[in-house]
This record gives structure tokens, C-alpha cells and sequence, in this order.
């Protein structure tokens, strides 16, 4: 189910202008003629063609349509390769450069935006340039020259943050001092002593996570239609965020706290996350999913442009995993013996740990996987390890036949004659097979794996019980 593409179609759309003046692009770039180029705009993690322009001899071209481009980062485009950024603000200016230095030969007429994000780009270069020559010179230095020449980048490294700290002043509020706050990440000063003399080994760390969103504008919805929003949101999640439900839930809400500045920031930021989440392959994130559909859409936080039809799939979908997340008790399941005599209850069975195992005969994954357990099985019975399998389908003949020719000696159930069990409604079984790891009290530890998956977690378990013990008799 992928009902939220729908949500962030709606997000994407209503970030169209509604005045239809027109727009006017024209660009000249020397060492590009007689082509075809495109400018493309940004949205999300995505960039997508916009227009088509024709270049003349001289390397003339021009965009033009009826319609408002939408304020944001565009990029003329050639060869299948970007040529350079371009911050749309007005609809009608013109741009020129050359291939041989982008943007040391930019010029700009009639946008205030590019005119002075290029001037700040020109200014970055220049000092990046002069850095690199004389920490050369510094490298192959020696005694007095070495101190001179490191003297001198500090000195330029003063000089380009003051710039830098002008540039945000003076052009405060502007899309190019937003988007450069954007893409900047923070600087981590020296780490304080303890009163022990001491430095705490994850100060730079925790100053970087805590720091790492100062100065970005929630508010500017322009952000969106760049390439920062989605790259800073991903690294704060992937890699300032410990992997565990936990953790990220925390994450998700800071991030959709401030992204709640913006109505259109807040739509895209909440149906991306929901999405990620919902469509995880990591073991235990859907926990992230139900949460986010429990606090945020089913508490009406989307009610303005999340349809009543929507928000019902997805509160089907909540309600369904909602029960299965790892951390809860496994849902009972009663179904019927082999021979359709008695019934059997997974709740009934004593084990230090229990397998749910939810499988078909005519299941091309079952019919490698399900020998694979049976091995599995008998490696660790002995150890306090049973099998609770549930054939999925409501025709047992082949089901029997499996059993027998491959002898499978774990617990092994099904609905049978006129009983039908509701465990598929209950494991949200779409697809099979489906595989449950319990504690001794039914507790689910780990779900949804492959068998050798399986079997690594339970030497993990296994090693972890012998250290403890370990632990103990010392």
C-alpha cells in the first residue's frame, strides 16, 4: 500500500504560484552551441526538468512560458550534466558565463538573488584558491616561513568569516543567505575541561546534533525547492541518530516540530517521513510509522489536506501493525493439529523461546525457507527453542504432504473443515512466510527476518545468557 505518494503529490502541487505572469529566462554560456539545454528545478531528494531551450551559435538561449516558476534552486542543465545553480526570485533576468570558469565569469541582470549569491561564490573561490597556494608553500616551509605562512591562513580564515558573518547580516532573510545557512554544518569548538581535568570523549558529538539546525529557516518554503532540506533531514536521521525506535521517534518530532513553522514544509516533511518509515526493510522501524500515523494524522495534525478515504487506509494500516511491533505480546493464535482432531493455542505452548512461523506448501520462498528451519530446529530444541507453525492456506492436502516428506517434527497447525482461524488479519499476513521470534512470555523480539537471520539472533541470545552466567558464577 503506497497511498502516501498521493500526500506528497499534494504537497508538491500546492507550492504552485497562482499569479500566471510569465517568466523569462535568458542565459549565455560560452563553450555551449548550437544544443539543446533544460532547466530543471529541485523538490525534496528529487530534481526534475522544468523547460527546453534551444542554443544558438553563440551560445544564446532562452526559457520562457507563460506560467510562474515557482521561487526556489533551479539548474540550467546540458549534456546531461549541470552547468550551473540558479536562484529563481524574479521571473524575467538574464545570466552569462563561461564554461571555462562558471563563476568567476558570472554576470547577472535584474535578480538580486543570483547577483548576490554569486558574488558570495566569486568571494569563497577566490579564498579558497589563495588558501591552497599558500598551504603549499606552507607544507614545504620550514622554522620561521612554516609560523608566517600558517599565520597567514588563520589570518584568511578570520577574514572569510567575517565576510561570511557581513554577507548573512546584511542580506538577512534572503534566499541566498538561507539556502548558505542551509548547507552549512556546525562548527565544533574546543571541548571544555571537567573539573577533573578531563574532556568528554562525545562533546563533539552532541554539540554537532544539538547545533546542527542552527540558523536553518523553517519558515522559507523555498528551502524545499533545493537540495538541502532532504539531504540535512536524512543526515540528522541516519547519522546523528542512534538506530533504535527510540531514538528516532525523538528525531522525527524535533524535525517535524520546526518543520511546523511552514504549513507547506510541515505536509512534505510529514508524508516523506511517514513514507520512509512505512516502507523501511530495517527490522522494528514500522514502530516509527505507527507512531507518526497515531500523533500526527490520527490526531487530525493533517486534517487540511490528508482526504478522509486516506487517513482511513492509513488507520487500517496503524491498527493492523500497531499490535505486532517489536516489544509487545505476539497476538494468541488458535487453529487445528494435523489430523483436525484438537485445537492447538500458540499461547499454550512453554518455551524459553517460540518461533511463529506462518507458511504455504505453494510458496516458492516457503519451500526453501521451511526446510532451512526445521535444521534450524534441531539445532537448538534441545536449548528451549520450539516452533509453532501455521500453514496459511484453507487446503490441507498439500500441507500434509510437505510435513511428512520433509519431517517436520515442530508444532504445526492450520484451519481446517469449517474453523477459520483470524491469525492473518491478526499477523498481517500479505504475503508468506511470515516469521516471529517470542521471549518466553510471548513477547515479540525480532520479526519478519530470514532464517539464517534467525539463527544468528538466536546464537546472540544463546552467547548473551552464557556471559551472563559467566558474570554470575565470578
Amino acid at each position: 500500500m503506497r497511498f502516501l505518494l498521493i500526500g506528497l503529490v499534494v504537497a508538491l502541487t500546492s507550492m504552485n504560484l497562482s499569479a500566471q505572469k510569465g517568466y523569462e529566462i535568458n542565459i549565455k554560456v560560452e563553450g555551449i552551441k548550437d544544443t539543446t539545454a533544460f532547466l530543471a528545478y529541485y523538490f525534496g531528494s528529487g530534481q526534475y526538468y522544468r523547460d527546453t531551450a534551444e542554443v544558438n551559435s553563440k551560445g544564446e538561449m532562452k526559457f520562457v512560458g507563460k506560467d510562474t516558476l515557482a521561487h526556489g534552486m533551479y539548474s540550467l542543465v546540458y549534456n546531461n550534466s549541470k552547468v550551473f545553480d540558479i536562484l529563481l526570485d524574479n521571473q524575467k533576468f538574464s545570466m552569462s558565463t563561461d564554461t571555462a570558469n562558471v563563476i568567476a565569469e558570472m554576470e547577472v541582470k535584474n535578480s538580486v538573488e543570483n547577483k548576490i549569491f554569486y558574488e558570495y561564490m566569486k568571494f569563497l573561490n577566490s579564498k579558497q584558491k589563495e588558501a591552497r597556494s599558500i598551504s603549499k608553500k606552507e607544507a614545504e616551509a620550514v622554522g620561521d616561513d612554516k609560523k608566517m605562512y600558517k599565520d597567514q591562513l588563520s589570518a584568511l580564515d578570520t577574514e572569510v568569516r567575517a565576510y561570511i558573518s557581513d554577507f548573512h547580516d546584511t542580506y538577512k532573510g534572503s534566499f541566498a543567505s538561507n539556502f548558505i545557512y542551509a548547507i552549512e554544518y556546525p562548527t565544533v569548538p574546543e571541548a571544555p575541561k571537567n573539573e577533573d581535568g578531563s574532556i568528554d570523549s562525545t562533546f563533539a558529538f552532541k554539540y554537532f546534533k544539538a547545533h546542527f539546525y542552527d540558523n536553518f529557516d523553517f519558515s522559507d518554503e523555498r528551502l524545499l525547492r533545493t537540495s538541502s532540506y532532504d539531504e540535512k533531514m536524512n543526515y540528522y536521521l541516519e547519522k546523528l541518530t542512534v538506530p533504535d525506535v527510540d531514538s528516532i521517534i525523538v528525531s522525527v518530532d524535533y524535525i517535524l516540530k520546526n518543520a511546523a513553522q511552514n504549513k507547506t514544509i510541515f505536509k512534505y516533511t510529514l508524508t516523506k517521513l511517514t513514507s520512509k518509515y512505512e516502507r523501511s526493510e530495517n527490522m522494528g522501524m514500522d514502530a516509527v510509522f505507527v507512531h507518526l500515523g497515531k500523533e500526527y494524522f490520527m490526531k487530525g495534525k493533517a486534517a487540511d489536506w490528508f482526504t478522509d478515504k486516506q487517513l482511513e487506509k492509513l488507520s487500517e494500516r496503524v491498527t493492523a501493525l500497531d499490535p505486532l511491533l517489536i516489544g509487545k505480546k505476539a497476538p494468541n493464535i488458535v487453529v487445528k493439529d494435523t489430523a483436525m482432531q484438537k485445537f492447538i493455542q500458540l499461547y499454550d505452548v512453554k518455551a524459553k523461546y517460540t518461533i511463529v512461523y506462518i507458511w504455504s506448501p505453494e510458496c516458492g520462498h516457503c519451500k526453501k525457507a521451511t526446510p532451512k528451519l526445521k535444521t534450524l530446529y534441531d539445532k537448538f530444541k534441545d536449548r528451549g527453542v520450539e516452533v509453532f507453525a501455521v500453514g496459511n492456506e484453507f487446503e490441507n492436502k498439500e500441507w500434509k504432504e510437505f510435513i511428512i516428506e520433509h519431517e517436520l517434527n515442530f508444532i504445526n497447525g492450520s484451519d481446517g473443515g469449517d474453523f477459520r482461524s483470524n491469525f492473518r488479519n491478526l499477523y498481517d499476513v500479505f504475503s508468506t512466510p511470515q516469521t516471529y521470534l517470542l521471549d518466553e512470555n510471548k513477547v515479540i523480539l525480532s520479526k519478519k527476518m530470514s532464517i539464517e537471520s534467525l539463527e544468528n539472533i538466536l546464537d546472540f541470545y544463546f552467547k548473551n545468557e552464557e556471559r551472563k552466567k559467566e558474570k554470575t558464577a565470578e
